[in-house]
Formats: C-alpha cells, sequence, structure tokens
C-alpha cells in the first residue's frame, strides 16, 4: 500500500551485497553464542540507511530473535521479485570457463524454449565434465556433457 516495493528491493540487493562482501555478518547474526543486543547494535548501524518498512521488519526479526535469518529472507526475497518479473537463474556448469557471448547464446536458447522468461545465468567450472556443459535451473538439469554421454554409452554397453 505505501508503494515502497523499489525501496525495500534495494535494502534487500542491499543487505545481500553485504553478505556477500562480508561473510562474517552471517557468521555473527547466526552465533547463539553472540547476545541479542550485539546484533541489534549491529542491525541498528546499518538500519539507518534503509526504508521505513525495511526498518519496521528488521525491528520485527530483531524482537522475535530470528536476525539469523537475515540472509536467507533477503535472498528469497530477491528470488521471488525476479519470478514476479519472469526472470530466471541458472548455473551452467562447464569444463572450462565460457565468455559472455557463449552464455548470451546459451540463454537466447532457453529463452526460445520459454517465451515469456528471461535467464540470467552464473557459470560453474568442473573439470570432471571433460567438455561440454551442464545446465541447472530449479530442479531441472540439462546435461550436455562429454562425461554424461560416456556414461550413458557404458549403461548401454553393459545392458
Amino acid at each position: 500500500d505505501q508503494k515502497s516495493e523499489s525501496a525495500v528491493s534495494a535494502d534487500m540487493r542491499a543487505l545481500v551485497s553485504a553478505f556477500k562482501n562480508l561473510p562474517t555478518l552471517n557468521a555473527f547474526l547466526t552465533n547463539p553464542i553472540r547476545s541479542a543486543g550485539e546484533k541489534t547494535k549491529l542491525i541498528q548501524s546499518v538500519a539507518q540507511s534503509v526504508s521505513d518498512l525495511t526498518k519496521k521488519f528488521l525491528k520485527l526479526l530483531e524482537i522475535k530473535n530470528r536476525l539469523g535469518l537475515l540472509h536467507g529472507i533477503a535472498e528469497e526475497y530477491l528470488v521471488l521479485e525476479e519470478l514476479k518479473q519472469n526472470i530466471l537463474r541458472a548455473n551452467v556448469v562447464s569444463a572450462i570457463p565460457l565468455n559472455q557471448n557463449q552464455l548470451d547464446n546459451i540463454s537466447k536458447n532457453l529463452e526460445a524454449k520459454n517465451p515469456g522468461k528471461k535467464f540470467i545465468l552464473q557459470n560453474q567450472i568442473d573439470g570432471s565434465l571433460i567438455a561440454g556443459f551442464r545446465i541447472e535451473q530449479g530442479d531441472s538439469i540439462t546435461d550436455a556433457s562429454i562425461k554424461h554421454k560416456l556414461h550413458l554409452l557404458q549403461q548401454k554397453l553393459a545392458a
């Protein structure tokens, strides 16, 4: 009702970025030895630059002693926001790093198979694939690797 969706999105992006840049932040917030007061002080320093709705949300997490869940909540918020905009994320696992042109081609092929969707791809390296790639999107895996093809051939020969 407050039309603060863009402000909250920016806040969640900033939080995810902070957790990525400061890996000890999540460890601090999830550490049961740390007191709620220590966690509150840390979050209050962050909360000075966020929107009012995000401040209220952080206060609720503080009251319910759930600040350790903040990292997961911020990431999930961004996933839900992307789903609302028909943006999907996928991992492309390859034997060698793919250049941006190759990732763009894979993205275009995925978008052609899923009309109305936009794909954001991340490249991960797995030398055991020998060659080719594997696309992991949600619970769907498309495997076009030599390792997978050799495994299928081995199964056929064994049968």
